[in-house]
C-alpha cells in the first residue's frame, strides 16, 4: 500500500491505495469529486468567516453611534432640567452663548440621525449577501450535506474492485465530514451575528428617531 496525501487548505487529505493496477474511471472521478468537495467547503468557510467578520466590525461601529445617542439623550435630560421651556419665548431671558450651545446640540442630534440613516448603506450590503447565503446554504436542500454525502458511494459500494483502500478512505471521509459540520456551525454563528446586528440597528434607529422628536422642543429657544 502507498499513501496519497493532498495538502488542501481546508484539511490534509490522506488515504492509501494499491500500487499494482490502475483505478477505474468512475473510481478516479469519485476521488476527484471528493477533492472538489473540499474546494467547495473551503470557499464556504472563507465566505462565512468574511461575512461574520464584517458583521462584527459593523456592530462595533454601530455601538459607537449608540454611545453617541446615549450621550445626546443625557444632555437633553440635563437641558430640560435647566431650561424653562414652559415660557412662550424662553430665548428672551437666555444668554446668547447658551442659545448657541443649545443650537449646536440640536444640530448634533440631527446629524446623528442623518449618519444613522446613511449607515444603512453598510447594513444593506450585508443584507444582500445574507439573503444569498441563507437561500443557498440554510433554506431547503444543502448543496453539500454532511448527513447525505454520497460522492464516494460508488467506491464503497464496489470496494472490491477499487484500487483505493476503503478503510483509510472512510477514515479520511469521517474527518472531512467533521470539518464540514464545523463549517455549518460557523454558518449558524454568522446568521446569529447578522440577526443581532440587524436587530440592534433597528432599535437604535427607532430610539434616535424618538430623540429627534424630543429635541424639537428646543426650537422655540431660537424662535422657530
Amino acid at each position: 500500500m502507498k499513501t496519497k496525501t493532498i495538502d488542501h487548505p481546508l484539511r490534509k487529505i490522506s488515504y492509501r491505495f494499491r500500487e499494482n493496477g490502475f483505478p477505474l474511471n468512475h473510481e478516479a472521478q469519485a476521488l476527484n469529486n471528493y477533492r472538489l468537495a473540499h474546494d467547495q467547503v473551503w470557499r464556504m468557510k472563507q465566505l462565512f468567516e468574511k461575512e461574520k467578520s464584517e458583521c462584527q466590525l459593523t456592530l462595533i461601529d454601530l455601538q459607537i453611534l449608540d454611545d453617541d445617542r446615549m450621550e445626546q439623550q443625557s444632555l437633553l435630560d440635563f437641558y430640560k432640567e435647566n431650561v424653562d421651556l414652559s415660557k412662550e419665548n424662553p430665548y428672551l431671558d437666555m444668554e446668547p452663548n447658551y442659545q448657541v450651545e443649545l443650537r449646536n446640540y440640536y444640530n448634533s442630534v440631527i446629524e446623528l440621525h442623518h449618519n444613522l440613516v446613511k449607515f444603512y448603506d453598510r447594513i444593506g450590503t450585508l443584507e444582500k449577501e445574507y439573503i444569498i447565503i441563507t437561500d443557498t446554504y440554510f433554506r431547503g436542500e444543502k448543496p453539500i450535506d454532511p448527513l447525505n454525502f454520497e460522492v464516494l458511494k460508488t467506491v464503497f459500494d464496489h470496494y472490491e474492485d477499487m484500487q483505493v483502500d476503503v478503510v483509510s478512505l472512510d477514515h479520511d471521509l469521517q474527518e472531512f465530514l467533521r470539518v464540514l459540520t464545523d463549517v455549518y456551525d460557523l454558518l449558524d454563528k454568522y446568521l446569529i451575528q447578522y440577526s443581532q446586528l440587524y436587530e440592534q440597528y433597528s432599535i437604535l434607529l427607532k430610539n434616535t428617531a424618538l430623540l429627534v422628536k424630543e429635541v424639537q422642543v428646543l426650537r422655540k429657544i431660537w424662535g422657530e
